[in-house]
């Protein structure tokens, strides 16, 4: 079984290049017989392979060298960059990973998915989440003219930024009946996602819930081999509050 790497919430910028620096530097220390596990978000904005896939060439060839050293990716969209697409699938050698996805490591099943889904309170965001990865709107979005997606991004960004700020912050978080559920229903006994930026463990009925950390200017990882305790890197835990 290999050695297996969480990451997710990088949101790299083409105009930060520290952050895909930092990506490509992280990633170098890891080579044959490991796997990488991308939990969505990856990137901060994704607007279309033609439009942003140019810009992100020290993205694609970090991953690329990782795979010539025997290293495998399996890359989760999440709400940032759903619209990565095959021409970006193909330049990195990643593969895409569905969201939720069951996956058993040392011993344990791993339900690993975003984490956008789990907040059900956010019945707004549900409900636009739903909208806009519909494939019709998806078709039509990729379709237009970049300017015109460049726009409706911002609009988006706006409206979500307005509407967070008018949020209580814990309708926007991960529902721990929801979380529960989903434990109990995949037989999983930990449930391993980004998106909220809280890194932890936190225990549920069925089992631990684990948070990984957004990438603000420092690495954050799960790094995991059968046999040994996980490495808990810059997630305000360690593996003893994982129970394994």
């Amino acid at each position: 079984m290999p050695l297996r790497i969480f990451i997710a919430d990088l949101h790299l910028r083409a105009d930060v290049p520290q952050g895909l620096v930092l990506f490509a530097d992280f990633l170098r220390h890891f080579g044959a017989d490991s796997e990488l596990y991308v939990l969505g978000d990856l990137f901060d904005l994704w607007l279309g392979d033609d439009l942003d896939l140019p810009h992100y060439a020290p993205v694609t060839q970090a991953l690329e060298a990782y795979a010539k050293r025997g290293g495998r990716t399996l890359l989760m969209v999440g709400n940032h960059d759903f619209l990565l697409g095959d021409g970006f699938f193909s330049a990195s050698g990643a593969l895409p990973l569905t969201d939720p996805y069951l996956l058993e490591h040392a011993g344990r099943r791993l339900l690993l998915t975003h984490g956008d889904a789990l907040c059900t309170s956010d019945v707004d965001y549900q409900a636009f989440r739903t909208r806009i990865r519909a494939p019709a709107f998806v078709a039509e979005f990729l379709a237009m003219p970049a300017e015109r997606r460049q726009a409706m991004a911002r609009e988006f960004q706006e409206g979500s930024r307005s509407a967070t700020a008018q949020k209580d912050t814990t309708v926007m978080q991960v529902d721990a009946m929801a979380a529960d559920a989903a434990l109990r229903d995949s037989d999983a006994d930990i449930l391993l996602h980004g998106h909220t930026h809280q890194p932890g463990v936190y225990r549920l009925p069925m089992g631990r819930r684990v948070v990984l950390g957004p990438w603000h200017g420092r690495e954050s990882a799960l790094v995991w081999l059968p046999g040994e305790p996980p490495r808990m890197i810059n997630m305000d835990c360690d593996a003893a509050e994982l129970g394994v």
